[in-house]
């Protein structure tokens, strides 16, 4: 079976075992979706930072509802992850980021650089009536 539209909502914690069950909710769909390994890591790397990051900035650490559907559209997949919580900037998101010193590669804030070089698209869109929506691309085929 592979599975071709997945969708989950749930009022996600601020605490590992939350965001940890959360994911591995979504790692179940992920792995029923492709059996490319180079896809199911950026799939579940993405699913796994943009929740967390939902949770810590558009919620401020405070539980709140974070959606994550994910829909195969032949030779990518098309990842989808949205809160209601404050909203991003549209400066907040750090792409191109690049490491100048050792400090840099230990300080937090890549996922965005990271997923954007992994991915072949990825937008941030306000969400309606608020929050973010951050949609990827991710690629089944490795270049």
């Amino acid at each position: 079976m592979e599975i071709q539209e997945f969708q989950l909502s749930a009022r996600v914690d601020y605490t590992p075992e939350s965001i940890d069950r959360f994911v591995n909710l979504c790692e179940s769909a992920i792995l029923s979706m492709t059996t490319k390994v180079h896809a199911r890591f950026l799939l579940k790397t993405a699913v796994d930072e943009l929740t967390q990051n939902a949770v810590e900035h558009g919620y401020g650490k405070q539980p709140g509802l974070v959606t994550v559907s994910m829909t195969h559209c032949g030779d990518v997949i098309r990842l989808e992850i949205a809160d209601e919580g404050k909203g991003m900037k549209a400066n907040d998101p750090k792409f191109n980021r690049v490491a100048l010193s050792d400090d840099d590669l230990y300080a937090r804030g890549w996922a965005f650089s990271i997923l954007e070089s992994l991915s072949e698209d990825i937008h941030i869109v306000p969400n309606s009536p608020q929050g973010t929506r951050i949609t990827l691309l991710v690629p089944l085929n490795e270049a």
